[in-house]
């Protein structure tokens, strides 16, 4: 097996710490053997009873280490609760053992779709199908692989040689129906899952995927009917496993929906009485923070995250919570976020990636406003980029922090030499020149395909991308505390969006968010530590849109990469422009500067439309500028045609040249 456990432990290193981590040996241990605990906890995995299979696993292998069914079987359990970590490491575990194990290699094939990892998924499948060519599960994962990939063609052909030789294998049916309701061919999907059911009558899951599957369809059209629909079958695979996880998971996720907040905490907690998880737990807290109680939502989410150390959605969600709840910087969680953001950021300063080191130092002091450390290293970071006026900015929040003296004589100092700035030159020292870039309001993501393990992750994706927006120049982003007059709950994009830009339009009326010139919106899916984004940027003004993006990010820093990467996407895709702020005999000076990306030598344009115009003179007359000098928010550009400064007026608009204009693609 070439792949490696992320901890690089030894099969039984990896099993002798899951097993003392929780098992429980019952009274009469004395009297069962591992391959009684074994043959039990394949009884309570057939009934769905994942927490009663899992002690029953654990007391197998605490009998015996390297019980290679035990170790499959107990990565199963974990596979059905989303414990994804623990389910590698047990696959793992199994293969070391017997490298020729089909069941091992499916699972672990399940295990790697789960988390994002399709390449590595088909591999397990194929090494699975070389050793069993006629196994039904690996070729059911290759199909499961395809159609998350959004390959639905392969994926149903790949399904149908399947049910062509056992017409009634479960999980098949269950994924077609999957597909067949993303194809809104919603009684095809329904035939799908009443075959399953008619095959497997004692299985919660059918009616679970058909829950979920109306849930879906309700997002996209807010047919009631629907609704009531999964609500029915929520309950149908409730009364078959009442502290069923997925079903009680779903069901807390459609009360969520309906803002019955209470119910889905009852719900939630329903499904932990089987066993909690990271995005179980996350899910309570998100519950119990709408449902008013801010206190157990703390503890849930301090929970979920001894859990999931790991899960990017969760802590960004925890230090979105902190910071709009006005948690005391001293809390304990908010202290131990700020320093584990702060120490990503000097791991990316020394790798020289200084967008990424930003991005934390930024997060860091968020957190905590008064972290001196990430202060001065941002501070150095404006210097180096020579965005003087953020450095001295930087400087003088510091020393009100209370510092000593010798940060009195650093700013006495850079003051000094502030004089010799294109800013300071031209008056403005006290307060910055007007801004005339757009602005930029991120819409909350839409959950694509299957419901999101962590219910408001739209959200969490939006907030995180409109604050690292906040750190590039030609626009301005709505905030992460303004965006909330707008959030969508669970409904924003796609059939929603009318109804997402009349709230948007409400906001602005109301005095509650700016102008908005931009609006980023689109949909998402999340499983594992794995997070894909298809984002669309509208004009909002002219009604179009003018770009798109597609990423995906995988590990425990996939929240703020894929949040940097789009903000990139962006940052390139959104057109801005400059005014003329004052002028001289010499040039013109604009409201465009280095944190903008125009340094010496770019090339700007003004557009005039000419007072007297000749036989075949053009209407319309392009000036060009070359910048001579730039400092943060400024620069100063002199004309190629000295005659040309005749015709400039205070606030005209200008252009950089080889930037792009928007163009309409839909």
């Amino acid at each position: 097996m070439s792949m490696k456990s992320p901890r690089k432990l030894t099969a039984g290193a990896i099993v002798l710490t899951l097993v003392a981590a929780g098992t429980l040996i019952s009274g009469n241990a004395a009297q069962k053997n591992p391959i009684a605990y074994n043959k039990e906890g394949w009884v309570h995995l057939e009934k769905e009873e994942y927490k009663k299979a899992i002690f029953s696993f654990k007391n197998a292998l605490h009998g015996n280490p390297k019980y290679r069914e035990a170790l499959i079987g107990l990565g199963q359990a974990y596979l059905h609760v989303e414990a994804y970590d623990q389910s590698y490491d047990l696959f793992t575990a199994a293969l070391k053992i017997d490298p020729k194990s089909t069941d091992a290699h499916v699972g672990m094939g399940k295990t790697l779709t789960a988390l994002g990892r399709y390449t590595d998924a088909i591999r397990s499948f194929d090494r699975a199908l070389k050793l069993s060519e006629q196994n039904m599960d690996a070729r059911y994962g290759t199909a499961h692989v395809y159609a998350r990939l959004g390959k639905t063609i392969w994926a149903e052909r790949t399904l149908g040689s399947i049910l062509r030789i056992d017409p009634y294998h479960y999980e098949s049916l269950l994924l077609m129906a999957e597909i067949k309701s993303g194809e809104n061919r919603l009684r095809e999907a329904r035939q799908y899952v009443e075959k399953a059911i008619d095959g497997n009558s004692d299985s919660s899951r059918a009616y679970t995927t058909y829950g979920e599957i109306l849930i879906r369809e309700f997002l996209n059209t807010e047919d009631r009917d629907l609704l009531d629909e999964a609500r029915n079958a929520l309950s149908s695979a409730i009364s078959i496993q009442p502290s069923g996880y997925q079903a009680n998971r779903a069901m807390g996720y459609l009360s969520l929906i309906e803002k019955n907040n209470g119910d889905a905490v009852n719900y939630f907690r329903a499904a932990a009485t089987d066993l909690e998880s990271g995005p179980l737990l996350y899910s309570l807290a998100i519950a119990n923070d709408r449902a008013g109680n801010q206190e157990t939502a703390l503890e849930d989410f301090l929970r979920a995250i001894k859990k999931d150390p790991a899960d990017s959605l969760l802590r960004g969600r925890v230090e979105d919570f902190l910071v709009l709840r006005d948690y005391k910087i001293g809390n304990p969680l908010r202290v131990m976020l700020n320093r584990e953001n702060s120490e990503l950021a000097l791991n990316r300063t020394r790798k020289n990636y200084p967008d990424q080191a930003v991005m934390y130092l930024r997060r860091s002091i968020m957190l905590n406003p008064m972290d001196i450390k990430a202060r001065t290293l941002l501070m150095d970071y404006y210097q180096t980029e020579g965005f003087n006026r953020y450095y001295i900015d930087e400087m003088k929040e510091i020393l009100r922090l209370g510092q000593d003296r010798t940060w009195q004589e650093k700013l006495s100092l850079a003051i000094m030499k502030r004089r010799d700035h294109l800013y300071h030159r031209e008056g403005y020292s006290a307060e910055e020149p007007p801004r005339d870039v757009p602005v930029v309001l991120v819409l909350d993501f839409d959950p694509m395909g299957i419901v999101s393990p962590h219910p408001d992750a739209g959200g969490v994706i939006a907030s995180h991308l409109s604050f690292v927006l906040g750190q590039f120049g030609r626009m301005k982003a709505v905030g992460i505390r303004a965006r909330t007059a707008v959030e969508c709950g669970l409904l924003c994009g796609g059939d929603h969006l009318e109804e997402s830009l009349a709230k948007v339009e409400g906001a602005i009326s109301a005095g509650e968010i700016e102008a908005v010139d931009y609006v980023i919106y689109g949909t998402f899916s999340e499983s594992g530590n794995h997070i894909a984004v298809s984002g669309s940027v509208l004009d909002y003004r002219k009604g179009f849109i003018i770009g798109g993006f597609d990423l995906s990010e995988s590990g425990p820093e996939s929240l703020p990469q894929i949040s940097l990467r789009a903000a990139k996407r962006i940052y390139d895709m959104v057109p801005f422009r400059g005014r003329v702020l004052k002028q001289n005999e010499d040039g013109i000076l604009v409201n465009m500067g280095l944190f903008d990306g125009i340094s010496p030598g770019e090339k700007l344009v003004i557009y005039k439309f000419q007072r007297r115009v000749l036989a075949g003179d053009r209407l319309k007359k392009r000036m060009l500028f070359t910048v001579r000098e730039s400092d943060t928010l400024l620069s100063f550009a002199v004309p190629e045609q000295s005659f040309d400064l005749d015709s400039i007026d205070a606030n005209d608009f200008v252009l950089p040249l080889k930037k792009l204009r928007a163009r309409r693609i839909e």
